[in-house]
């Protein structure tokens, strides 16, 4: 029997200010104790890297930043439904391929990994190595978002009503 894995996937550029929220939040989470099954990797701005990764894995969390239409520095929790229901006409990610179209790709491809995505709101997308004010007082309350979704992953499913 092979053991239940979940994967933080850090997504963003080193090179682009607030783009690299994701990895902020790797790198945060670095120093947190974590479960041993569960694992961080940086994916950097290769959406379609994350095809494979996904097949690896039970569960994945992807931080990315992401132009949601919010104030800056918003934290958000969505299931690739609730992307796509929500912010249809938005791009989710900032990279040059679709964050959501790579889950899909995903799936279709037969891969089951059970995928949140975690989106920080930029507030700065240009040359630079530091995050905005808004994203960096948001990369702790990104930690904890992260911390919750690896707790709900382990957490029994609830009964549904009928």
């Amino acid at each position: 029997m092979t053991q239940f894995r979940i994967t933080v996937f850090g997504a963003g550029s080193r090179m682009m200010r607030d783009e690299r929220a994701g990895i902020a939040v790797l790198e945060a989470l670095e120093g947190r104790p974590l479960p041993p099954f569960v694992s961080l990797r940086e994916t950097g701005t290769d959406g379609y890297g994350l095809v494979n990764d996904l097949e690896d894995t039970d569960v994945g969390i992807i931080v990315d930043c992401a132009d949601m239409g919010l104030p800056p520095g918003t934290v958000r929790a969505f299931s690739p439904e609730e992307v796509e229901s929500t912010v249809r006409d938005r791009r989710m990610s900032l990279h040059s391929v679709n964050l959501l179209g790579v889950v899909q790709l995903a799936e279709q491809l037969g891969h089951r990994a059970r995928v949140r995505i975690v989106g920080i709101q930029p507030q700065a997308v240009e040359l630079g190595d530091d995050l905005s004010e808004a994203v960096a007082a948001a990369i702790p309350r990104a930690v904890a978002l992260v911390e919750r979704e690896i707790a709900a992953a382990l957490a029994p499913p609830r009964p549904t009503e009928a």
